[in-house]
């Protein structure tokens, strides 16, 4: 009787038995909470806005000193898109960006050699605590619809944004603002093209800004460089000129008086009679890329002159860097009379284009680190109408004509820029004429508008929420 009963052996002969299938399918049922509940909301995550189109803009810089790309996250703001503005706040970005309701600012920390590393020791430093800024960045607005970042500076958030795309966003894609070149401002400090930091960085920019569905050149020099040094293909480059923003308007046609502005300002009260003087601007970061010993050397070239009698120059240079204290030490030193009286000031975003508009003439000393790149205040200086003497590179005939919105420095042969600086200042101031002609042509170059050019140029790649 007791050899008819059945023996329990619980499940370890099946266990024993079984081929690897049945382990691979106890595996999958173990993971499906985790798929369900956290890679596949991870992979499919489409942001707070839901179906609301979100474009997330990178600046590893100051907002508050990047006008153009804050100008991009206005735009995107119009056309409905939700705008992650990602960059350092050392200074207030525009009113504009700040109240805009569409537009939200995410800070980045900018990261400081607060203990004196040597340069190389910082610069990984700097990366490693970027790469962590930005990845906590990137997790978290995951989903957007484009990437559009600003290059230089690009180092690391590039290539973490090529991964993060290819790995964990898929359909976003990826648009770069080409500025300059970062590895022509990196040669600034070794003085060599083959230096292998200077080659490394032109590589990196070279290969990875390939993966970008859309290159944004700010002359068309940039653009040929593109395709014809980096190999992109001419169909992903679009090359959109910087032009001012609404704020920026001849005093003309913003209603103000030029007499009241010169009488009421804080920047005028010293001099009785400023009504006799030329009022000359120049704006700068006081950086090594730009020469202010040319436009020194030019104005006591000028000051010793006989014009400075008939015609007296207030000088008003406007901004701020690491080589204004030295700028300021050298005006001292040419113990200039009252002839020629020269101000360095930094002045608000309100009142920065109301005192530009009021100047008879400005003085661009950019000197492109590529020869590729425009500088953004003579933008600013054609925005209030307001012609230009600028220094000669290959990319500045794309904004400046000679004879026609501004006067071009040459270079020529046995001939100091100064001493032609000086000429042309000479030249320009003493003949109204000659004046009005170039600042006609400096009114024409104001009505190029910063919001017209971009809906033509990028807004049908950027289609309107709906």
């Amino acid at each position: 009787m007791w050899e008819n009963i059945i023996e329990y052996r619980g499940f370890g002969h099946v266990l024993r038995g079984s081929d690897s299938w049945f382990w691979w399918l106890v595996g999958i049922y173990a993971t499906l909470p985790f798929l369900a509940y956290w890679i596949l909301p991870f992979l499919m995550y489409r942001g707070p806005h839901g179906r609301r189109k979100t474009v997330s803009i990178f600046v590893l810089g100051d907002l508050g000193h990047s006008p153009r790309m804050c100008y991009h996250a206005l735009l995107f703001s119009k056309l409905d898109y939700n705008v992650n503005l990602c960059g350092y706040l050392e200074s207030e970005p525009p009113m504009a960006v700040v109240e805009d309701i569409n537009i939200d600012i995410r800070p980045i920390r900018p990261i400081k050699n607060n203990f004196h590393l040597p340069y190389l020791l910082f610069a990984a430093e700097k990366i490693i605590l970027q790469l962590y800024q930005l990845a906590r960045l990137l997790l978290d607005m995951r989903g957007s619809e484009f990437y559009f970042i600003q290059n230089p500076p690009s180092l690391p958030l590039l290539l973490v944004l090529v991964i993060f795309i290819k790995l964990f966003s898929r359909d976003s894609k990826l648009v770069i603002d080409w500025h300059n070149l970062n590895y022509t401002i990196l040669n600034l400090k070794y003085k060599n093209t083959r230096h292998p930091l200077v080659r490394f960085l032109r590589l990196y920019e070279k290969y990875c800004g390939r993966f970008a569905w859309l290159n944004v050149t700010v002359t068309h020099a940039l653009k040929r460089f593109l395709i014809e040094d980096f190999g992109y293909e001419p169909s992903s480059i679009t090359t959109l000129h910087d032009r001012p923003a609404s704020q920026f308007q001849p005093f003309e046609d913003s209603g103000l008086s030029r007499e009241k502005i010169l009488k009421s300002h804080h920047l005028f009260e010293v001099i009785d009679d400023i009504g006799q003087y030329k009022i000359v601007v120049s704006s700068t970061s006081f950086t090594p890329d730009e020469d202010f010993g040319i436009l020194l050397d030019a104005l006591k070239e000028y000051h010793e002159s006989e014009a400075s009698r008939k015609t007296p120059l207030f000088v008003l240079v406007t901004g701020k860097g690491p080589l204004k204290e030295q700028f300021t030490a050298r005006v001292q030193d040419l113990e200039f009379l009252k002839r020629v009286i020269i101000k360095t000031v930094w002045l608000s975003a309100e009142d920065y284009p109301i005192i530009l508009s009021i100047a008879d003439l400005a003085i661009s000393l950019h000197t492109s680190l590529s020869g590729l790149d425009l500088p953004m205040k003579i933008v600013d200086f054609f925005g209030v109408g307001v012609p230009v003497i600028s220094l000669s590179f290959p990319a500045i005939g794309e904004l400046v004509r000679n004879g026609v919105n501004g006067l071009l420095i040459e270079n020529k042969d046995g001939v100091k820029e100064s001493d032609e600086l000086c000429r042309l200042l000479t030249e320009v101031l003493s003949n109204e004429g000659e004046l009005e002609r170039i600042r006609k042509g400096a009114l024409e170059e104001s009505k190029k508008r910063w919001d017209a050019n971009w809906t033509r140029k990028l807004g049908p790649k950027f289609p309107e929420n709906s």
